[in-house]
């Protein structure tokens, strides 16, 4: 049975708190609730990050509003504070993690200075390659240039992390359905692809006016995007064509009673 590794802990003015590394905060040990980002409350400095932090309590301050009580504390970047779950993270050897910064680990060096460089990225459709043009808010057939499917024709899941919208990969395009559909619409399926932010951080950020190197923490640049394909039968669409058909059902009973004769001729 494999051991598990207890994880790494950071005091901060006597107040322990556990090194989350997936969620990039500092936990309160004794208080699971009490979480501090290290993207949100804290300026990253490249060799450390700069935290405003109230001792009363326990938490990241929001500015020097009380300088008798308010600490400015400095915190290791989480490759010193726990560089072997850093480096399992990341598919590196722990040597290899050292001196690194928490942003050149995390996110893709080769991939961001190749997008800084102009080139846009990609993501695979149902087994097609489409470029991603988030300025001009469109996918766009990486061999052809064509056709190109506008970001506007999706919507938006419900925690708002992805784009979502029917599609016909013959077409190669986002189809409407029709809500009074009684089939299954031929070879269309269901797509879901992230977000712009997921996309393309980089032109988001440029995008949004946001702080390029908080938002690629949150959302490291994706050497391969690929949309989740998932067939209509695993939506709501067999229940939509259920209804459909029943309402159907009673629409021709309602015509059949009204065609037969309220009262019927005597001899």
């Amino acid at each position: 049975m494999k051991k598990l590794r207890p994880v790494p802990l950071f005091t901060i003015e006597g107040t322990s708190f556990l090194v989350d590394i997936e969620k990039q905060v500092l936990r309160q040990t004794n208080d699971h609730a009490n979480e501090i980002s290290f993207i949100n409350d804290m300026q990253d400095h490249g060799a450390f990050y700069r935290l405003l932090y109230d001792p009363d309590e326990l938490r990241a301050a929001k500015d020097l509003f009380d300088q008798n009580r308010v600490k400015v504390i400095d915190v290791p970047q989480m490759t010193d504070l726990d560089r072997e779950g850093m480096a399992a993270r990341y598919g590196l050897p722990p040597e290899l993690v050292m001196g690194k910064s928490d942003f050149e680990l995390i996110v893709d060096q080769e991939a961001l200075d190749l997008r800084l460089k102009g080139a846009l990225p990609r993501i695979d459709i149902a087994g097609e390659g489409f470029i991603i043009d988030l300025r001009l808010q469109e996918l766009r057939h990486a061999k052809n240039f064509h056709p190109v499917i506008s970001l506007k024709s999706f919507g938006l899941s419900g925690d708002g992390s992805k784009y979502e919208a029917f599609y016909h990969p013959l077409l190669k395009q986002v189809v409407k359905i029709d809500p009074k559909l009684t089939e299954f619409p031929g070879s269309v399926v269901r797509i879901q692809i992230p977000n712009g932010t997921g996309l393309d951080p980089v032109a988001a950020a440029r995008q949004y006016g946001m702080e390029e190197r908080e938002l690629l923490r949150r959302y490291p640049i994706q050497k391969e995007l690929k949309a989740a394909v998932i067939p209509l039968s695993e939506t709501h669409i067999p229940a939509l064509i259920r209804r459909n058909r029943e309402q159907l059902r009673r629409e021709h009973q309602e015509i059949v009673r009204q065609m037969k004769p309220k009262n019927r001729p005597r001899f």
